[in-house]
């Protein structure tokens, strides 16, 4: 007798996460994740611009050729898969799907107006495995789960579903971590949310030796009588100690054996060096009070005062977002009863930290780590298809209170402090009496000792009896550029090693190059003949094998 197979998928900004399962019995057969997104860039703004430049077919077939890599990887006949559910915002599933793009690009009615863009729905909608593209049993049906807003999609909705909240009397905070945080504060089951771009910093992207979570990253730091422990991600994406160092020097204080050679940091570990060197003194922002101006973590690892701005930037807009929801839903964040953290950062990082630099509200009194929602809801779907209607009607009684902090003056002001602060270095007492000012709630002194619930073991807590495969994927984007004289300073420029120059052809990898928000290859080329436009609208399409 065949197995009756459904995949649960994920498309992250960061990452395609799958799961194989059981129709039967509902058990987890398997587990595939990527380390990238198919697309260049660090966040959703650079694959959603890389879209419109390549355009959008092209773009799902990175895309499709990337998530079919990662189906096949789950190690099952893909011709007995009757169900697949997929989650993620907007701009993912629109691709995914290969629905119209640009309204999510370009703000306003008359602008899509004048630019002849006609918004698609984003409805939950059943389409077949044919129509998208995907290589499994053609017929199989594929579950798209509802947006809630142009910016806020299904992800939001996980989150939400997930945590329960909507079901309860109470105030809760519920946050998906990533580079583009969705935030909803959820009053007796009347939700208010909102999108914040905190930007790629968060997941370890636009740090100089930072990197997206993979083996050797340093993923978290820990204070002792000594000096910082560092943690470092092993093969299984497992934390394992690493060397004791002094951070304002490098030097090694403990050594630890192992085998495992850092590489680079990744967000949870910047968060948390934010976090330590606030507390010990070493960031006085803007500044860093060592020797070289550096925070140390390891031979050639290190955060820069530039890390340190874009690291505050984004955490801002964590706090800056949190504000404007209480505000504008008339409640005090130190009422708050429960805070929630969602996705791979929200579950890894310790809380303790995210409390001191921020990123949840200092008041926050209970948490909750809930790891990845997104793929979690997806699993939900599959098991029981009719649920897609229910988050329908969830969706659609979330739309009256979405909050657009692109156009919010309550955001815009609280921004522009903490700007102020991570910039020029305002005092934070400073910063709480232009709250005042303002006629803001100022914000709350940090709770001693919350506590704290991580109810998992790992971000996805079932890998299944044929365990986890990390799988390869990335298409290429190639061109000629006049004048080039393979110099080879746009290659050694690149800090993802994305880039390769034969015989005068520069060749990219769409997965591990930042995109649009990086461009070292471009504004270090001697020649000043290197252009990224042009590797993004090439004679021919990329490859995508």
């Amino acid at each position: 007798m065949k197995t009756r197979y459904g995949i649960a998928l994920d498309i992250g900004t960061s990452g395609i996460r799958a799961q194989a399962l059981n129709i039967e019995d509902g058990k987890v057969v398997s587990t595939a994740i990527t380390l990238r997104h198919p697309l260049p860039g660090a966040n959703v703004v650079d694959h959603l611009h890389f879209a419109i430049k390549v355009g959008r077919d092209t773009a799902h077939e990175i895309l499709i050729d990337a998530v079919n890599k990662v189906l096949n990887s789950l190690n099952i006949d893909l011709e007995n898969v009757e169900r697949l559910a997929v989650c993620g915002n907007p701009i993912q599933l629109s691709l995914f799907h290969n629905i119209e793009i640009r309204d999510l690009a370009y703000w306003g009615p008359h602008a899509l107006e004048r630019l002849h863009v006609t918004p698609p729905s984003r409805d939950a909608i059943t389409v077949n495995a044919a129509e998208i593209g995907l290589e499994i049993n053609q017929e199989a049906e594929v579950y798209i789960p509802p947006a809630i807003k142009h910016e806020i999609g299904a992800d939001a909705l996980a989150m939400l579903f997930k945590s329960q909240v909507l079901e309860k009397k109470g105030i809760y905070l519920v946050s998906d971590f990533g580079t583009n945080a969705e935030i909803a504060l959820v009053i007796d089951g009347e939700v208010y949310s909102c999108s914040a771009a905190a930007g790629p910093a968060v997941e370890g992207q636009m740090i100089e030796k930072g990197r997206l979570a993979s083996p050797g990253t340093i993923c978290d730091l820990e204070l002792t009588d000594y000096g910082w422990k560092t943690r470092i991600l092993d093969d299984d994406l497992i934390a394992q100690d690493g060397n004791t160092v002094d951070p304002s020097g490098g030097n090694v204080i403990l050594s630890e054996e192992s085998d495992i050679k850092p590489i680079g940091i990744t967000g949870t570990g910047v968060i948390a060096a934010y976090s330590l060197g606030l507390s010990t003194g070493i960031i006085k922002l803007p500044k860093i009070k060592s020797s070289d101006g550096k925070i140390n973590l390891h031979e050639d690892i290190y955060l820069t005062e530039k890390d340190i701005e874009n690291i505050g930037k984004a955490l801002g807009a964590f706090r800056a977002a949190h504000l404007t929801l209480a505000e504008e839903s008339g409640v005090f964040l130190d009422e708050i009863d429960e805070t929630y953290m969602a996705g791979a950062s929200g579950f890894y990082v310790d809380p303790h930290k995210s409390l001191n630099v921020g990123q949840i509200p200092p008041s926050s009194r209970e948490i909750y780590q809930m790891g990845n929602t997104s793929l979690a809801m997806a699993k939900d779907i599959v098991l029981d298809p009719g649920l897609l209607e229910k988050l329908q009607k969830i969706a659609d009684g979330m739309r009256s209170n979405h909050i657009t902090l692109a156009t919010s003056p309550t955001f815009e002001k609280i921004y522009s402090l903490e700007l102020a602060m991570c910039e020029q270095g305002m005092p934070f007492w400073m910063y709480n009496d232009w709250l005042t000012k303002y006629g803001f709630q100022k914000i709350p002194p940090k709770v001693s000792n919350p506590e704290i619930h991580r109810i998992f073991e790992r971000d996805i807590p079932e890998l299944g009896e044929k365990g986890l495969k990390i799988t390869k994927i990335g298409g290429l984007l190639k061109a000629e550029f006049e004048g080039c004289t393979s110099c080879m300073t746009c290659a050694q420029n690149c800090p993802e090693d994305a880039l390769t120059i034969e015989n005068g052809v520069v060749t990219i990898r769409t997965d591990l190059c930042s995109g649009m928000a990086c461009l070292r290859c471009e504004l270090g080329c001697p020649q000043k003949v290197f252009k990224y436009e042009e590797l993004l609208t090439p004679k021919e399409k990329p490859e995508t094998s």
